[in-house]
């Protein structure tokens, strides 16, 4: 029943992922962490997340003609976010970090839906944006593997098309998870058993994922971009329903 539970998580979530460029991590790694321990949960899922980033990637690679410059402020900021959350905010409650991101990303949402009529700015007009948000995100992916949500808020901001978008948010994706992983190998959270799973999610995962991608294939931009601002909320909405009891440990 346990396998069923997380085989299900890791094909819905690969569609959402295929189509918005997250979602997977979301509802794979709290469904892997109900029978494993949470850095088990993080293991398992990053290889995954980071193949089906790959995935996105070649299938938008015609956006890096582009340029990935304006971007570089935000990745260098990842880098110092996930170095904080391995290490000062990994002895967090990991409730508190989900509340935080939940509550985060409704602001964000809400305020880009009151701004909607303003015009969005391009990446090279915002580098301060960019490195608060590179910052969130790498202390997002440090501390409860989440980093997605952070990235796909701070890309629908600004002024880019749907592939553009995709492009770039799974090539930040990569490189986040690459030193995620090789932080946790070292740490010797890839267990035979860990390895196994990994193996085993890797049907639903690309089943998901290839459903997903005809999905993207046929929105338009304005439908894509609604689309991905809704399943945010949703999910946003979901993490602060979940973890809203941590509140009471302070009290």
């Amino acid at each position: 029943m346990n396998l069923i539970l997380v085989f299900v998580a890791a094909f819905v979530g690969s569609g959402l992922k295929a189509i918005g460029g997250f979602g997977f991590a979301t509802l794979a790694t709290p469904a892997v962490a109900l029978f494993w321990e949470v850095p088990t949960a993080i293991a398992v899922i990053s290889v995954p997340t980071m193949l089906t980033s790959l995935l996105n990637a070649y299938r938008t690679r015609e956006a890096a003609r582009e340029g990935l410059g304006p971007f570089l402020p935000f990745v260098a900021a990842s880098f110092a976010g996930l170095a904080i959350g391995l290490t000062v905010l990994l002895r967090l409650d990991t409730r508190f970090m989900k509340l935080f991101l939940g509550v985060f990303l409704i602001g964000q949402v809400i305020w880009q839906w009151l701004n909607i009529e303003k015009a969005a700015k391009a990446p090279e007009d915002s580098p301060l944006r960019g490195i608060g948000m590179g910052l969130l995100a790498g202390i997002m992916l440090g501390t409860v593997g989440m980093p997605s949500h952070v990235i796909a808020t701070y890309l629908t901001g600004l002024k880019l098309s749907k592939t553009r978008y995709l492009f770039v948010l799974s090539t930040s994706q990569v490189v986040l998870r690459a030193v995620a992983i090789v932080s946790l190998a070292a740490a010797g959270a890839y267990s035979k058993d860990a390895v196994a799973l990994m193996i085993a999610v890797t049907v639903p995962v690309f089943a998901g994922f290839f459903l997903g991608t005809r999905l993207f294939n046929c929105l338009p931009e304005k439908a894509f971009f609604r689309t991905v601002m809704a399943l945010l909320l949703i999910m946003a909405a979901s993490l602060v329903a979940a973890n809203w009891g941590v509140l009471y440990a302070f009290s």
